[in-house]
Parts: C-alpha cells; structure tokens; sequence
C-alpha cells in the first residue's frame, strides 16, 4: 500500500494498475472503501475506475455484496500464462506423484486451481478397474472432487462463496448440494488439513486430497488419491493422508524454489 500523498501523483493509468494489482493480491472480494484503504487511492476516484473495469469485464461485482473481485477480462488475459503454469505444475510434481502411487499402490492425480474448477495437470493411474469407471475429465467442479475441497478449505470464506454456482450440480447420491453444508465440511477440512471425496463426484469411489501451497503459502493446486469405497478404513486413510502430506510438502518446495 503507497500512502495518499504519493498516490495522488499517480497517473490515471498507474491508479487502474495499482487496483488491478490490489485485487491480484487479494483473496477475497473487495469493496470501495476498503480498495481505497489498500491503494491510498481516493475512494471517488478508485470507484470511477472500477467502474470504467467493470464495463470492460476486468471486474465483476456480486450483486449481494456489492463487493469486486477480477472479471472475465482479466481471466482471458492470463489464460496463455495459466496453461504454462499448469504444465510446470504437472512436470514439477510427476516424479513426487509417480513415487506416492507406487507406495500407496492407487491411483494418484494432481489438480491445480483454475479459478472456479480445477484442471488435472497430471495422473499416475494404478487401479485400472477403478479407473475405467471414473469419467476421463481434465475440469472438475469445485464442489464435490476432493482436490477441490482440499484447496477451498484454506481459501478465505468470502472468495469462496463468490465462486460457488447458487446451485451446486449433484453428481451421485452423496453430492453436497447445499452450500451451507459444503461450507461446513471445508471447515472441518481445514482443521484436519485434507478433504475426502466418499462417493460423491463417482459411485464406489472415495477419494481424499491434499492442498499443495504455492508461493505465498496459499492453495494452488492438490493432491488426490482415489481408491474403491469399500476397500477404505480409518487406518487406511490415515496412512494415505500421512504419505500425501509430506508429497504435498515436497512439491510445494519445488515450486517455490523455481522462483
């Protein structure tokens, strides 16, 4: 945050860069005031911006808050860096993803987050049974996968509620289609520091994830590991989440390394 007096002598240009970046920065959504607070900008001014933002799509605005966070524009804009960033994702955690299926011997898969889904960078398939029943998608809705789950648990609450459809799709019987309740579990996510996927996006298929912290300390991608639902016990899973978290670890020290 500049203070006001050297915000002042901004260029109008310079005054759109720095909101822009305030909302690349932030992990929620943010509000006149509060944008004027981070910027130093004057809250007339930094409304007249967004406004002109929003009109071009850079923005967009809840219409139950009021509130703003990046629009499509923005989105579009960064789609060429967002496939590379997916691609060094998917070479930087293959050997660690490779090392973990063969030690948990099931299938594993990394997501990394794509704004309001997820996009699978790469899979170490084990269980050829299991997977054939799985649909072969890349993009997965943000509800119900357990890498997901595993990413909006430790997303502030406000940005998640933003990016949430108002109905969520069922997929299966056990499908969260409240967002009460979905909100609910990814607290308890949190706390526990993995999320489980029992049945929810596949019949028989139970899945748990793990968050991969990027840069910044922040969710940008997770591991999952899918397995037959009826095959799963509390021992199991513990031993599985044990093994994904120090894999989760190791990657995200990759990743940050390759600043």
């Amino acid at each position: 945050m500049r203070p006001q007096q050297a915000n002042d002598k901004l260029t109008a240009v310079e005054k759109t860069l720095e909101i822009l970046q305030a909302f690349a920065d932030a992990d929620q959504t943010i509000g006149t005031v509060e944008l004027s607070r981070l910027t130093g900008i004057h809250k007339a001014t930094a409304s007249r911006i967004l406004a002109s933002l929003h009109q071009y799509g850079m923005v967009s605005q809840c219409e139950e808050t009021k509130k703003y966070r990046l629009g499509p524009l923005a989105y579009r804009l960064g789609r060429s860096q967002s496939s590379q960033l997916i691609q060094s994702y998917a070479d930087l955690s293959k050997s660690h993803i490779d090392r973990l299926r063969d030690i948990l011997k099931e299938s594993v898969c990394v997501e990394v987050w794509a704004e309001n889904k997820t996009v699978v960078c790469y899979r170490a398939p084990y269980n050829k049974a299991l997977d054939l029943r799985m649909a072969d998608a890349d993009v997965l809705p943000l509800h119900a996968p357990a890498g997901a789950k595993a990413i909006l648990a430790f997303v502030n609450k406000d940005y998640v509620e933003g990016l949430l459809p108002r109905e969520l799709a069922r997929f299966t019987h056990n499908t969260v289609t409240k967002r009460e309740d979905l909100m609910n579990r990814l607290v308890e996510f949190n706390r526990q520091g993995y999320s489980v996927d029992n049945q929810e996006l596949h019949p028989g298929v139970y899945a748990i994830g793990v968050p991969i912290l990027g840069r910044l300390g922040k969710p940008v991608a997770a591991i999952s590991v899918v397995l037959a639902a009826d095959l799963m016990s509390n021992e199991r899973e513990s031993d599985i989440v044990r093994h994904m978290k120090s894999t989760a670890r190791d990657i995200s020290r990759a990743i940050k390394n390759t600043a």
